[in-house]
């Protein structure tokens, strides 16, 4: 098959589509009645507040004081602190629940559209392109990690990617080259680590691919092209990266998760053998931890069943290179999902493979290519104009006879053991519908799941068939993404839907001061706390509170090495005396004076007032960049214990000066800057040059 360089352009009508399918498909979120559940608010949105609330206050959020006594924002890689969008939504609209929940459902939009794009590359039809969108989309992966954003948001500009890619491949210019970079660098800046290493890999075999595929007999030619190309683009994307590689370079020393993770910890949740029924029955996997054991967000592969029926059908027939490819590879990180062997192997001869600790997060670049070699070939299928008969007839009653065996499974299995909503009174007595929902939502069993699901699945498989039959694409297009719907509606209350509402979670956030303040000087065990249920929702009150200190850890990705410490030792009371202090505070026995004239997360104007020579005590992370100024001179600031920082103070008056100053971040800062910026003017250049003149 030849790539295609014809623009598959994204007209208003393709966008609407997939934006109504979207708002359908993901209704409990998109129409706000379930917040995302767990890690979404309690991991993923705090930090985002905080760089949206300290822009509008007028600061860069170069370091974050809130959480666990401060850490350097850029270096967080969950954040998406060196995403352009999410610089754009800070400034513009704000971060609260509504917009951190429209933002997550976009990303999922962009994959699907993006998927659409990428297929076009293989100049596929319309049908299989749309279908391929919808199907990325809606796929497993999406409706196992709604709760873990920046695994969403890299998922979305992955096909983004591979399409830019390979058109740069295929014609060297300018415009594409910046195409890519900018693409690829929305990649790296949303994602999670995971994802940017793996698609290191991905990327780096399809660029070996793609060469040792070329037929050009001129091989010097070939090298200098292929060469100069490259060349250019990577340097493009160092550029446009700057920031994020000096940002993550000055923390990886200083954090815990800055060093390779054990075995052990390496094979933790992976996407197993038995999580793959999900192709077939994705329902079955929200339920039964003990038989998957693995995360329930690791479980789901599912990405259609017309694409599965086109999928089994590509394996067992004759395939074009880039199915052997996508296939091979595609195989490959299902099987680094696996954990186990496969995993262990990569872990001690593959390089930075050892670092991704959650081996489910391959199966995106599966999904991805599996979603390919199926499309391609439901191309092949309509443009030879096969019917349905032979190798396709077989395959299909396969997957009907191992659906319908997995119905009769899932009934004889429900009704012998009594493990069925069939048999919960509770449903039928509870008053009201949405309570109702919930448990009856709560009340299906494992064995329920098969029987429900599977008589579904069932009855559009009889759907497809009809459509293969008679070569009907249009009603097999619809058909796919009703099933698609279907599958999200079932799924979402499980993996991604809180039982709250956006407009319950946000009540809880507008109880926190608005902007930055200046912190209260008061003992940190006086802060405040919210109740349990408030915490479910959206964590600990310290990440909103805008006063510094926390009594105990705050689950948080961002570990520093001296913070670990601090809480270790507070847990065998030997710094609990730091607890009864303000965040400020002095080593004086004597009565003191703080006062702050002046507060912004980085910078600090306090005047202090002692009656004899001491150190004034910031209760902050040690960490490089941080300096004080007593009237004129500025120096290094000290560490005070394990973990916290102090500057010394003479009898007197004393005006001090304490700011985080990472001079080679924001260099690299402004380099990133400008060089987005200049990519989107001239990609808009292009843009302009590139329209047809409007006629006169």
């Amino acid at each position: 098959m030849q790539l295609s360089l014809r623009s598959i352009k994204l007209s208003f009508k393709t966008i609407l589509l997939f934006f109504t399918i979207l708002i359908i498909a993901f209704l409990p979120i998109s129409s706000f009645l379930f917040f995302i559940k767990n890690d979404a608010f309690i991991n993923y949105f705090p930090p985002k507040l905080f760089i949206s609330e300290s822009l509008k206050s007028g600061f860069l959020p170069l370091w974050n004081p809130y959480i666990n006594f401060g850490f350097p924002q850029y270096g967080d890689m969950n954040s998406g602190f060196w995403s352009p969008i999410t610089w754009l939504i800070s400034i513009s609209v704000g971060y609260n629940a509504y917009s951190f929940t429209i933002e997550l459902l976009l990303y999922i939009l962009v994959g699907g559209l993006g998927m659409y794009k990428a297929t076009g590359i293989f100049n596929l039809a319309h049908t299989v392109r749309v279908i391929s969108g919808v199907a990325f989309m809606c796929c497993g992966y999406n409706l196992g990690h709604l709760q873990h954003f920046n695994w969403i948001s890299g998922a979305a500009f992955l096909p983004w990617c591979l399409w830019s890619y390979l058109i740069l491949l295929n014609k060297f210019s300018l415009k594409n080259c910046i195409q890519a970079a900018v693409l690829f660098y929305l990649l790296i800046a949303s994602s999670h680590p995971g994802i940017i290493i793996s698609a290191i890999y991905f990327f780096g075999v399809v660029c070996i691919f793609s060469f040792a595929s070329d037929k050009d007999k001129l091989f010097k030619m070939k090298i200098k092209s292929f060469g100069v190309t490259h060349l250019v683009f990577l340097i493009l994307v160092l550029l446009l990266s700057a920031g994020l590689i000096a940002g993550y370079s000055d923390i990886v020393p200083n954090f815990i998760r800055g060093e390779k993770i054990g075995l052990n910890d390496s094979l933790s949740n992976p996407t197993n053998l038995k999580s793959w029924i999900s192709v077939l029955l994705p329902f079955a996997t929200v339920k039964n931890d003990s038989f998957y054991n693995t995360d329930p967000s690791m479980r789901n592969c599912y990405f259609s069943l017309t694409l599965l029926l086109f999928f089994l059908l590509a394996c067992i027939k004759q395939k074009d290179r880039w199915q052997k490819f996508l296939l091979g590879t595609g195989v490959a990180f299902a099987l680094l999902s696996l954990g186990g062997i496969f995993k262990t192997f990569a872990y001690n001869f593959i390089p930075l493979i050892g670092y991704v600790r959650l081996n489910g997060e391959f199966r995106i670049f599966s999904l991805l290519c599996f979603i390919l070699v199926a499309a391609i070939e439901f191309h092949k299928f309509i443009q030879h104009k096969n019917k349905f008969e032979g190798a396709i007839v077989w395959i299909y009653y396969l997957i009907e006879l191992i659906t319908v065996a997995l119905i009769i499974f899932g009934l004889y299995q429900s009704i012998s053991s009594r493990e069925s909503f069939l048999f919960t009174k509770s449903v039928l007595i509870t008053h009201g519908t949405v309570q109702r929902l919930k448990d009856f939502i709560d009340a299906i069993s494992f064995y329920d799941t098969f029987w429900i699901e599977g008589s579904i699945q069932l009855l559009f498989l009889w759907g497809i068939k009809w459509c293969l039959r008679n070569s009907n694409w249009a009603w097999l297009q619809r058909l796919t993404i009703v099933n698609l719907i279907i599958t999200c509606l079932l799924n979402i209350p499980y993996t991604g839907a809180g039982k709250a509402s956006v407009q319950q979670v946000q009540s809880v956030l507008n109880q926190a001061p608005q902007r930055i303040i200046t912190p209260v000087l008061q003992p940190i065990i006086r802060n405040d706390t919210l109740s349990k249920a408030a915490s479910a929702m959206i964590g600990n009150w310290s990440m909103y509170s805008k006063q510094i200190g926390v009594k105990e850890e705050v689950s948080y990705p961002i570990i520093l090495k001296n913070m670990r410490a601090y809480f270790q030792n507070l847990e065998t009371n030997a710094d609990s005396a730091f607890l009864n202090k303000p965040f400020l505070f002095t080593t004086s026995s004597l009565k003191d004076s703080i006062f702050i004239n002046r507060f912004s997360p980085d910078e600090m104007k306090i005047s202090v007032i002692v009656q004899e020579p001491v150190e004034l005590v910031l209760q902050q992370n040690f960490y490089p960049h941080w300096y004080y100024k007593n009237d004129t001179e500025r120096k290094i600031i000290n560490q005070h214990g394990i973990n916290f920082m102090s500057v010394p103070v003479q009898k007197g008056i004393n005006n001090i000066t304490i700011s985080f100053e990472p001079a080679a971040i924001k260099i690299a800062m402004i380099i990133s800057l400008v060089s987005f910026l200049c990519c989107c003017i001239l990609l808009l250049l292009f843009w302009f040059k590139s329209k047809p003149p409007s006629p006169s």
